[in-house]
């Protein structure tokens, strides 16, 4: 797939595997990651190897409408991304006896929703938390004349797979899921790690510090990032990210 306008693929780095993966380990905490909107798993495996090979299980579930076409994912709601995450939660709860619940962007929106409803979940990690995104309340209006438009800022550089193309029917439902989180945020007790990055151009500051303050946890804490953009998890400082994750972890007992 291309985009013969602007002479760039629709579907950037297609050799990549952005599946959905679990990978088996031996310790009996598991790590369930959700990528990010028109993104797919590949944006958070290098996380998921990271926990991987220090022994633990990691599942990372393709979501509804990615890693297909951006029509497909115009045809897909937000219902469709909430049982796609709690039929791997449930998927991995077979497998571990505890489970730490981690995404990015609306990934990290899902982890929250996830929070909401399980109680048991050991902690919540959230990567470039989207719970507020100016320009989707703008896509709503805009998805009845152009249901995808291109999103401007393509960068071939970073080993990112998705879409270079913005499906505004199912930006509308991400908003709507926003909407619904939001009204949720007050029902989440777990232990919260949040992350955001300052050359972030996505998701403002205040979004990471509006969920700090709302949730009910008490065990929470954000660490901004000061040279990560907002795909942090593939950026510049993904080493030091994963190792603050890690230690963040074992410190407070979590792991």
């Amino acid at each position: 797939m291309v985009n013969k306008k602007l002479d760039i693929p629709i579907f950037q780095n297609p050799h990549l595997n952005g599946n959905t993966r679990f990978l088996e380990g031996r310790e009996s905490t598991g790590f369930l990651l959700i990528h990010g909107f028109t993104a797919t798993t590949v944006e958070v495996s290098m996380l998921g190897m990271y926990f991987f090979k220090k022994g633990y299980p990691v599942l990372m579930p393709l979501l509804p409408g990615h890693g297909t076409s951006p029509e497909d994912l115009n045809t897909k709601n937000y219902q469709d991304w909430i049982d796609s995450v709690e039929s791997a939660y449930a998927d991995l709860s077979s497998r571990v006896d505890h489970i730490i619940v981690g995404g990015e962007s609306i990934g990290a929106v899902l982890a929250l929703h996830l929070g909401a409803l399980h109680a048991d979940i050991m902690a919540l990690l959230l990567y470039s938390p989207a719970l507020h995104v100016p320009m989707l309340k703008k896509y709503r209006w805009l998805r009845w004349v152009r249901p995808i438009i291109n999103k401007g800022n393509y960068d071939e550089q970073m080993p990112w797979q998705g879409y270079t193309v913005y499906p505004l029917k199912a930006a509308n439902e991400f908003f709507k899921l926003q909407c619904k989180v939001k009204k949720e945020l007050s029902d989440i007790n777990t232990p919260l790690l949040i992350f955001h990055g300052l050359y972030d151009r996505t998701i403002a500051p205040i979004v990471s510090d509006q969920i700090f303050s709302n949730v009910s946890s008490i065990n929470k804490k954000i660490i901004r990032m000061k040279n990560s953009g907002h795909v942090m998890l593939l950026d510049r400082e993904f080493d030091m990210i994963a190792d603050l994750t890690f230690d963040h972890l074992k410190t407070n007992h979590i792991l």
